[in-house]
């Protein structure tokens, strides 16, 4: 059996691996991606310090006196004050990505983001799911059906002619044929010296009548 090189990926196979497996693995990627972002946001990892801790808790009020404006404003004493903060590690939102994972000490989301990231995760894990499914699921359904009854499906149909029937061009044969993707045509996988080539069901396109060009796959 001869064989030439395989074709390019220049017909439907490219659209469709693309559409089936790279288009959809983006949209997931993606989807999970932004998820983790949001829930990220606002990538400080600063939190605030919760009430009765005093090992987070320090006096950032400060007073300054004669203190002058851009305006040209003088004032006698000025008070500030801030907001204490701490370290927080804002990469523990886990997959799907939960709020919960904050932990009841290091809180940095709002209330609404809270509401969103649970949503935005619960979205991503799904989509994950259903494209696990879509791509492992009917080689697995396929597997386990065929440990519990045949699965094979033969093409074509019963003509309800024997080989014996008809002389030459009009006889039968099987002609053991292998169809691999990449290859335009089937490759033959017997001796077809002595058979006729009519016998085989296809010809090759562009193929020279003086040269017998099945011999070539």
């Amino acid at each position: 059996m001869r064989a030439w090189q395989t074709n390019p990926s220049i017909g439907p196979e490219t659209s469709r691996f693309s559409r089936r497996y790279f288009t959809t693995a983006a949209i997931v990627i993606g989807a999970i991606s932004a998820a983790t972002v949001y829930a990220n946001f606002p990538f400080t990892n600063l939190c605030n310090c919760p009430d009765g801790d005093d090992k987070c808790a320090v006096d950032v009020s400060q007073m300054y006196s004669n203190v002058t404006l851009l305006s040209g404003e003088r004032l006698e004493s000025v008070e500030t004050s801030a907001v204490a903060l701490k370290f927080c590690n804002q990469a523990k939102v886990g997959f799907p990505q939960d709020p919960e994972h904050q932990g009841f000490d290091n809180i940095w989301m709002t209330k609404s983001q809270e509401k969103l990231t649970t949503i935005y995760g619960w979205i991503s894990f799904i989509l994950l799911v259903l494209f696990a499914v879509g791509l492992f699921g009917h080689r697995v359904t396929t597997f386990l059906l065929s440990l519990c009854k045949g699965i094979y499906e033969p093409s074509g149909f019963d003509q309800q002619k024997d080989f014996t029937d008809g002389i030459g061009v009009d006889s039968f044969a099987y002609v053991p044929q292998l169809k691999e993707p990449g290859f335009t045509f089937p490759l033959l996988a017997c001796d077809i010296s002595k058979i006729n080539s009519d016998l085989i069901g296809w010809k090759p396109l562009l193929s020279d009548k003086k040269i017998e060009s099945h011999r070539s796959y």
